[in-house]
C-alpha cells in the first residue's frame, strides 16, 4: 500500500460495553509522562503504521474522565508518534464528546471540536445530512484553515449513508467534493462481500474506476473520478510489476513457478495513475493469465469505434513528477507480437521549470516472447537546457496505418517498468538458512545478507530503494526441494507448514531476492 502512497493506520477501538482496562490508558508514570504513548508510538514504527485511529465507541469511567487529561494524552501521542514515524498522524473518529459521552454527531461541531483541535484529522460517523451536517463542518473547518483534515464518513454497505453506499458511493462523493471535505470509505469490502465473491474483479474495478456509461448497476460515476490523481514513485524511483496481491499462478522472470491461486497485500505494486474512458480508443487492462513478476501483467488494447478513423491512438499510463538526469534508466519488459500492425512506442513527456513540455517516444521492435528493453533517456540537450526538467507522464502510443477490424485488438503487453535516476546499487548475498521448528508445528526459516564482499560503508554509502527490514531487497523467493516454491517473504524469515512426506527435517531450501529493480540474486540450497 505505502507504494501506491496510500498511508496504513493502526486502529485503536474501544467497543461498546467492553471497557476493561479502558481507564488505564490514561495512567502516568512517576515522570508524570502517559505511560501508554510511548507503547502506542513504538507499535506504529514497529510495525509500519503511519498513526492511529482513534475510535472510542464507549466514555471512560465518569469518576476518572477529565477532558485536560484525554485532550494532553492525544496531543502527547500525534508528537512522540510523529518523532519515531515521521509525517505519521493521529485521527481522532466521531463518537466520544468533550461530556464524556458517545454521540455521533455525524461532523464538525462543539462537541468533538476541542478532540479534532489536537488530533491531525477527523473521521466522521457516516450518517451526515448534505443540506445540515455537512454544510455545519465545511463551515466550521473552514473558519479553522482545516477543512481537507475532516473525513466525511461513507459506509458503503449503506446503513443511513448518504446515497445508499454500494453502486451510490458517489453520490456522497459528488456533495463532499463541492464542500471542499474529504472523504472516507468504510468497508469498501462490501463489492466482495455483498455479492458472496461472485465476478469480484469486474465488480471491483466498477465500483473504483468505470463501469460504462450504460451499466445499469452503477447509478452515479464510479470512486476515481472525484479522487486527485496522484504522481507515481519517488523522484528518482518508480518500480511495478502490475501486481494486484493476488493472483491465480506466481511468475518470475517470465516463468511460471507456481500453478497455484495466493494472496499477499505485501506484493501490491503501482497501477496506472490514470483510468480508460469510455471514448478512449487506446485503453489498459490487468490480465492475469500471463505476467513478467507476480500474478498480473499490463495488456494494451485497441477499441475501434464506428465512424472513428484516427490513425494514432494515446494510452495515458503514470502521472509522475521525476527529476530528469541525462542518465536516467528506464528498462522495462515486453511482449509485441509480429503480427501487430503499426508502429508501437513508449512515450514520456518533460516538463522544463518554466512549464513548457516536450514529448519523446522509445520505438519497439517486435518481440514475440518475453524480452527486456533498456535504454537512458538522454534527449540530447545541453545541463542549461535541462535545468529544472521533470518527467511528468509516461504512456503508450499506437500508430496504424488503417483501424483494426476487431472490435478489440490486443497491442502490446507490459510486465514491469522501472525508472531509476540512481546508479545500479550494488546487492548482496543470502546467507546460510537457519531452520527450526516452531510449537505450532510449523517450520520457520530465517537467513541474513551477507555483505562480504563490501567495502567499509559501502553498503550504508550507496543511492538507492532500500527497506529497514530487507535491505536492498523488495521481496524473497523461498524455495524446497528441486524447486517448489513455499512462498514469498517481505522479512528475512519464513514460516511453512511441515511436510514431512516430502522431506521433511532433512530437506533443502533455497531464499532468492529479488531487488527494487527486479534484478534476482541467488541463494545457494541449504
Amino acid at each position: 500500500m505505502h507504494k501506491n502512497g496510500v498511508r496504513i493506520l493502526g486502529t485503536f477501538i474501544v467497543e461498546p460495553g467492553n471497557t476493561t482496562g479502558f481507564s488505564d490508558l490514561l495512567e502516568r508514570d512517576a515522570k508524570g509522562k502517559f505511560i501508554f504513548v510511548e507503547q502506542l508510538a513504538g507499535l506504529a514504527e514497529y510495525y509500519g503504521f503511519d498513526g492511529w485511529l482513534l475510535n472510542f465507541e464507549e466514555h471512560f469511567p465518569d469518576t476518572t474522565f477529565n477532558l485536560g487529561t484525554t485532550l494532553n494524552f492525544i496531543e502527547e501521542l500525534r508528537k512522540a508518534s510523529d518523532k519515531r514515524v515521521k509525517g505519521s498522524e493521529i485521527v481522532w473518529y466521531d463518537s466520544l464528546t468533550i461530556y464524556n459521552r458517545v454521540v455521533y454527531v455525524n461532523g464538525l461541531s462543539p462537541l468533538n471540536a476541542p478532540f479534532f483541535d489536537v488530533s491531525s484529522a477527523l473521521f466522521t460517523n457516516y450518517r451526515w445530512n448534505p443540506l445540515t451536517q455537512l454544510l455545519a463542518t465545511a463551515a466550521i473547518s473552514k473558519s479553522m484553515h482545516r477543512n481537507y483534515d475532516v473525513y466525511m464518513g461513507i459506509d458503503v454497505f449503506g446503513r443511513g449513508t448518504f446515497g445508499g453506499g454500494g453502486w451510490g458511493t458517489g453520490t456522497a462523493l459528488s456533495v463532499i467534493r463541492p464542500a471542499g471535505l474529504s472523504a472516507a470509505i468504510f468497508a469498501p469490502g462490501w463489492v466482495f462481500e455483498n455479492f458472496d465473491g461472485l465476478n469480484f474483479e469486474e465488480r471491483n474495478r466498477k465500483f473504483w474506476i468505470n463501469g460504462g456509461a450504460a451499466d445499469a448497476e452503477l447509478i452515479c460515476r464510479p470512486v476515481a473520478e472525484f479522487a486527485p490523481v496522484w504522481e507515481a514513485g519517488t523522484e528518482d524511483f518508480l518500480y511495478t510489476d502490475f501486481n494486484r496481491g493476488y493472483g491465480k499462478k506466481w511468475f518470475q522472470s517470465g516463468r511460471e513457478i507456481s500453478a497455484r491461486p495466493w494472496v499477499h497485500v505485501g506484493a501490491q505494486s503501482v497501477l496506472p495513475s490514470f483510468y480508460p474512458g469510455d471514448t478512449d480508443r487506446l485503453v489498459w487492462k490487468l490480465d492475469s493469465q500471463i505476467a513478467y513478476n507476480g500474478g498480473h501483467s499490463l495488456q494494451i488494447v485497441h477499441k475501434t469505434a464506428a465512424g472513428v478513423d484516427a490513425k494514432t491512438s494515446s494510452c495515458k499510463l503514470y502521472q509522475l513528477n521525476m527529476k530528469y538526469k541525462k542518465d536516467l534508466r528506464f528498462s522495462f519488459s515486453y511482449i509485441l507480437d509480429a503480427t501487430q500492425k503499426g508502429r508501437v512506442a513508449v512515450y514520456f513527456i518533460l516538463k522544463r521549470f518554466n512549464g513548457v513540455t516536450e514529448r519523446h517516444e522509445v520505438g519497439l521492435p517486435v518481440q514475440d516472447g518475453w524480452g527486456i528493453k533498456t535504454v537512458t533517456l538522454d534527449v540530447g540537450k545541453t545541463d542549461e537546457e535541462i535545468f529544472g526538467t521533470k518527467v511528468v507522464e509516461l504512456g503508450i502510443v499506437h500508430i496504424h496505418a488503417e483501424a483494426p477490424a476487431e472490435a478489440e485488438t490486443a497491442v502490446l503487453r507490459l510486465g514491469h517498468i522501472c525508472l531509476s535516476g540512481h546508479p545500479e546499487q550494488k546487492l548482496p548475498g543470502i546467507s546460510k538458512i537457519s531452520s527450526s521448528i516452531l510449537a505450532s508445528g510449523k517450520r520457520q526459516l530465517n537467513w541474513e545478507l551477507n555483505y562480504s564482499g563490501f567495502s567499509t560503508g559501502e553498503a550504508s554509502s550507496q543511492l538507492g530503494v532500500k527497506s529497514r527490514v530487507t535491505g536492498e531487497f523488495a521481496y524473497f523467493l523461498v524455495y524446497k526441494g528441486l524447486g517448489e516454491l513455499l512462498g514469498v517473504s517481505y522479512s528475512l524469515g519464513f514460516i511453512s507448514n511441515v511436510d514431512t512426506g516430502t522431506g521433511g527435517d532433512g530437506a533443502i531450501y533455497r531464499v532468492d531476492g529479488v531487488a527494487f529493480d527486479g534484478r534476482i540474486v541467488k541463494g545457494a540450497w541449504f
